[in-house]
């Protein structure tokens, strides 16, 4: 599929005939899914507050990339990565977690734990699924645990 056929699945456009213009499309679209992105994480983050998990870092980088948000519930260290769609059109969002996702994330774990000195606390990776209804209210899954290291 091209980009522009993969453009008009989703119904964000209607198509265009020119390379100029897909990218232009495609920018557009780039810069919704951040601003999405960005919505989900700030739900994810006041579901945690409200729970009493205490935030240590939210969007943290190294070299293996970016952790949505790193937590600590009780001894738990959590690295949690945040997936937001805004209908469920495209399926639930975290379908959208990969493989290749979960080994970057064990990554930056690493990284964190190599610089942050975290002891006798267990490591976990949590996926958030949010899928915003509007603008007060959204569909929040918690995966706890969603996957162990080398899975």
């Amino acid at each position: 599929m091209d980009q522009t056929q993969a453009v008009i699945a989703r119904d964000t456009v209607v198509a265009c005939d020119t390379v100029v213009a897909r990218d232009t499309v495609v920018a557009r679209d780039t810069k919704r899914a951040k601003e999405l992105g960005r919505k989900g994480e700030e739900v994810a983050c006041l579901y945690l507050a409200d729970k009493g998990t205490a935030i240590l870092e939210r969007n943290w980088t190294c070299n293996a990339g970016e952790a949505d948000i790193i937590a600590r519930e009780g001894n738990d260290i959590a690295f949690i990565e945040v997936k937001t769609r805004s209908s469920l059109n495209l399926g639930f969002p975290e379908d959208a977690i990969t493989r290749q996702k979960r080994m970057k994330y064990e990554k930056i774990a690493l990284n964190y734990l190599a610089t942050h000195a975290q002891p006798n606390s267990r490591v976990r990776f949590d996926v958030i699924a949010v899928v915003l209804l509007g603008e007060a209210q959204a569909l929040l899954r918690h995966h706890r645990d969603a996957y162990s290291a080398g899975e």
